[in-house]
């Protein structure tokens, strides 16, 4: 052969043998590819329920609906229930070699996938029906009504990683992009009717509320500074500790290692947005006596964002600096728990139980940190600008709902604006209901505006400016408050009183000694009559009234043993009678003498003002302890403090009354001045005056001091047989001796102003009595017993004792390769309820059956093309009608609009069209081979819909249950 056909055989041979190699190459590339995920049909719940517990809702609803209509009270609850829920993991490794960047050093990796697919809608709609009558009276009490629930929820999630790792399944880093879109809805409708005493009232209200939460889209990129064996080692080790370091290193010792990760930055981008609605329509507030659609209410806001941001992954990987050394680290290596199937026709794959997620924990991790800073950056701005919206629109509204209550009567409306705001000097405001501070000796203002200078409070001199001060108790208390020290050594009055104290006259008359001086061993009295055996029954109890003083009256300034000035404290004490006495307290050098003005029952006044000054003069020759007062006086005054006033007390007053209603109660309370030192008997009397001066209302309390109790106060109700007449009513209270003579009274300052009922409150009172005479106490009962009997014999049967939801790591595939819900019997026999076939289970003390639980329920296990398959029908869905199976919803819609044909109402008649309810699109022409459908009543009887018998059911119920059908009928629409 020529060397040029030698040349082409070769080159064909060449050729030839490389076809396998790329073929096998392009073959190989992809591995350890697996994929499984969970379905759940959210119309088997109440089955699923029944499976695992033993209880059946439908029966339960049954009984107790059954139990209402035993005692007359018909009670109807349907509910539909539609949806799915989904989650698909499918993950494989791209072995096709790839490069990347770590801070400027190039390493080979490649490519391991991972997505997850989330999908999830509940439908749920619902209605409570309810009618009750008796018509055993002239006017009929009864009501009816219904609640209805319409709610929609949807989560659609998509996430797709990718990891960079080598052959060693050294990790690189991570590229992620994720999605989010979510959406809840949820109406309620209520309409209720009532009637009774020949009145019927109506009340509805449909409220509905949506929110929706989506991410478009977003997508990061995290770069470790070092490659990490941290998913080696989870596989390996039974004890693993991460923590983020400027180094990277990994320690080993037995099943334990520690390993120092340089965690690197992440850095994204995302597009975020949310809104919000909220309506409440369909309320009849003309039945309020207010304009029609008043409460109607519709707000709604949106926003939507797009940027990015990056982190440092330093707090987001390990235990933290904060973290115990000694603390057991998470790992997944040592014995595997059992070998699973995890792809249809597949071998078995060794798997150790774990805590780490239903899939890759990287995945996790990284989604964990990039919701983080998409909240963080988001949150804000989203609070800010929906509950701006949401507060300025309900702000609006109840503006709006004020004025139509308050009309235009604020120019008339004085009641209780009598008090104004107090405007301080400096700016400042007390508020007409703080008034109660002004001149109360603290200074509320900040610069003693709100008090009386040198009555409430001392004025500093402060070098000549006087715009500081100190409490009165602060001046001459030993300590310099004022910055100019000017508060000590003042001429200042303390205190002014009239006290009253308990004495005992001594038996020749001559002198009253005090309740410590009897029989205390001591002639107090001269004739020492204070002395003789039960000296406090012998003597003539008295009460004494005196005049007492305190201020400054120091006499020695200088410590010199000689006085330099002497003081005289001048009190006048003027009656509530008019009559007015002054009196002279002679300074002591510690205090003032304090005299006595008479008993108290012989006074001519009960309450009275005091004024009080001190007065400085120089020195007689017999030195202040020995002179008169006139003595003094006749020195010449030097100076005089600034002027006090007192008020108070020498018998019982009354301080203060009030009144109000409590249902068909008045209540009123008084409280007194006094109590303490008036032993006297009283009687306080009340009455109730309306406009007329005619009495409503009157009461007599009596006051008994005693040595434990003086009576600072009293209560009282009185009941009133008619409800008070639109007016205002005014109470007086009067406080009357054991002698039948009046000594004080009290009009109450705020007299009781009852409006005129709303009609519809009227309305509401007549439906109310009429209920009160009726027969619905007894219905109540009867259904409470009929519902006792009915539910009693119902038992739950619980299907198991034990669970375990458990995610399964491979340590040959380093990642999570499916979940499993494991059950136990009450033998404790386990079962997998929910997960892959298990091939073997390696703990012996686990008794395992491979066969089917005895009680299963509607989760659907999927592996292998079966999930693949299955997350791509889901993958294109976003909203509930997508997601959830809306055909099987309307055939639920379907067989309650057959419960409307059967009770004879036309379910068009109520907004209803039968292709409403048509799952396929068509119509029904009525033409049908198929067996007719069953009756309301044979539905009843065979256990349908777990509704009572249809002919006890009113038409407001009838009419209810079509609202379902409505419900489904506008997502049509929509």
């Amino acid at each position: 052969m020529n060397p040029r056909a030698n040349a082409l055989v070769a080159a064909l041979l060449l050729c030839l043998a490389t076809l396998p190699m790329t073929a096998s190459a392009q073959v190989d590339s992809i591995q350890n590819d697996f994929a499984y995920g969970v379905e759940y049909d959210w119309s088997n719940l109440d089955e699923d329920i029944d499976s695992l517990t033993g209880i059946n809702l439908n029966e339960i609803l049954s009984r107790t609906m059954l139990a209402a209509s035993d005692a007359g009270l018909n009670l109807t609850v349907a509910q539909l229930s539609t949806g799915s829920s989904n989650i698909f993991v499918e993950s494989a490794e791209d072995r096709t070699p790839t490069t990347i960047d770590l801070d400027g050093d190039v390493h080979d990796v490649w490519m391991r996938m991972t997505d997850v697919t989330i999908r999830h809608a509940v439908l749920f709609d619902s209605a409570l029906i309810t009618e009750w009558m008796d018509a055993s009276g002239d006017d009929p009490a009864g009501f009816d009504g219904y609640l209805s629930v319409d709610s929609e929820n949807a989560v659609a999630v998509d996430v797709n990683m990718v990891e960079y790792l080598d052959d060693d399944y050294n990790l690189y880093g991570v590229d992620m992009d994720f999605s989010l879109a979510s959406e809840v809805s949820v109406e309620y409708m209520m309409d209720v009717g009532v009637e009774g005493g020949g009145e019927d009232f109506g009340f509805a209200v449909t409220f509905g509320t949506a929110f929706d939460f989506d991410v478009p889209s977003s997508s990061a990129e995290w770069r470790l500074g070092h490659e990490t064996p941290v998913l080696s080692a989870l596989s390996t080790y039974e004890s693993v500790h991460a923590d983020c370091t400027d180094d990277a290193y990994i320690t080993t010792s037995g099943t334990e290692a520690d390993i120092g990760i340089e965690c690197g930055m992440m850095d994204g981008d995302y597009t975020v947005s949310t809104g919000f609605s909220v309506d409440l329509a369909d309320v009849p507030t003309e039945n309020f006596g207010l304009d029609s659609g008043l409460l109607d209410l519709s707000i709604s806001d949106q926003i939507s964002t797009s940027g990015s941001f990056e982190t440092d992954m330093q707090d987001a990987i390990g235990d933290g600096d904060d973290s115990d050394d000694e603390s057991e680290g998470v790992g997944f290596g040592g014995d595997a728990d059992a070998s699973i199937i995890i792809e249809e026709g597949g071998s078995a794959v060794d798997v150790v139980s774990c805590n780490c997620g239903t899939a890759n924990p990287i995945m996790f991790l990284m989604l964990a940190t990039m919701l983080a800073e998409i909240g963080e950056a988001f949150a804000e701005d989203a609070a800010e600008e929906l509950g701006g919206t949401f507060e300025d629109e309900l702000s609006e509204a109840i503006e709006e709902i004020s004025e139509e209550f308050g009309g235009d009567d604020g120019d008339d409306g004085d009641d209780g604006m009598d008090d104004q705001p107090f405007y301080c000097d400096n700016g400042g405001v007390i508020a007409s209901y703080d008034s109660w501070r002004i001149g109360d000796g603290v200074d509320d203002c900040g610069d003693w505006s709100d008090e009386t200078p040198n009555e409430t409070y001392f004025v500093c001199n402060d070098w000549g400016q006087g715009h500081e001060g100190i409490p009165r108790d602060a001046v001459n208390d030993g300590s310099e408050d004022c910055s100019d020290s000017s508060d000590e050594g003042v001429l200042w009055m303390d205190y002014v009183s009239v006290g009253v104290g308990t004495f005992y006259a001594c038996a020749d008359g001559v002198g009253e000694v005090s309740e410590w001086s009897l029989e205390n061993g001591w002639d107090d009295c001269d004739d020492g009559s204070d002395e003789l055996p039960d000296a406090e029954g012998a003597l003539e109890r008295v009460t004494i009234a005196s005049v007492n003083a305190g201020g400054f009256n120091e006499q020695d300034v200088n410590d010199d043993d000689t006085d330099d000035h002497c003081y005289v404290a001048e009190v006048t004490v003027t009656g509530d009678d008019g009559s007015s006495s002054n009196y002279l307290l002679k300074g002591t050098g510690w205090g003032f003498e304090g005299t006595d003005i008479g008993n108290v029952d012989d006074l001519t006044y009960r309450a009275y003002s005091v004024t009080g000054t001190v007065h400085q003069y120089g020195v007689p020759t017999s030195g202040c302890y020995g002179a008169s007062v006139a003595e003094i006086q006749s020195t010449g005054l030097v100076a005089s403090s600034p002027t006090i006033e007192s008020d108070g007390a020498v018998k019982r007053l009354i301080s203060h009354g009030s009144m109000w209603t409590d249902d068909d109660w008045l209540q009123v309370s008084v409280s007194f001045d006094a109590a303490w030192q008036d032993a006297d008997d009283y009687t306080l009397e009340f009455v109730l005056l309306d406009e007329m001066g005619n009495v409503e209302a009157a009461s007599q309390m009596s006051i008994a001091p005693t040595s434990d109790d003086s009576v600072w106060s009293l209560q009282d109700s009185m009941y009133l047989d008619d409800d008070l007449d639109a007016g205002e009513y005014c109470g007086t209270f009067e406080l009357v001796d054991a002698q039948g003579v009046t000594v004080d009274t009290y009009e109450s300052e705020d007299c009781m102003t009852v409006e005129e009922m709303p009609e519809f409150l009227q309305e509401l009172q007549t439906i109310g009595e009429a209920f009160g005479e009726s027969t619905f106490q007894s219905t109540l009962e009867a259904f409470g017993e009929n519902l006792e009997d009915r539910l009693g014999s119902i038992t739950e049967d619980i299907a198991y004792t034990d669970a375990n939801f458990a995610m399964l790591w491979s340590p040959t595939h380093h990642t999570v390769v499916g979940v499993a819900l494991g059950v136990s019997d009450n033998m404790d026999t386990w079962y997998t309820l929910v997960g892959p076939e298990v091939v073997e289970m390696y703990d012996d003390e686990i008794n395992y059956s491979p066969s089917t639980p005895p009680a299963t329920i509607g989760l659907t296990y999927y592996i292998g093309s079966a999930a693949e398959e299955a997350a791509e029908v889901v993958e294109d869905a976003q909203s509930v009608d997508d997601i959830a199976d809306t055909s099987a919803h309307a055939e639920g819609m379907g067989d309650l609009a057959q419960v409307l044909e059967d009770a004879g109402v036309d379910p068009a008649d109520v907004g209803i069209d039968e292709e409403d309810t048509q799952t396929d699109g068509s119509s029904d022409d009525g033409s049908s081979d198929d067996e007719p459908p069953a009756t309301a009543e044979e539905l009843i009887e065979d256990g349908g819909f777990g509704l009572p018998s249809v002919s006890g059911l009113a038409t407001v119920a009838v009419l209810a249950l079509a609202g379902i059908v409505a419900a489904q009928r506008n997502r049509d629409e929509e």
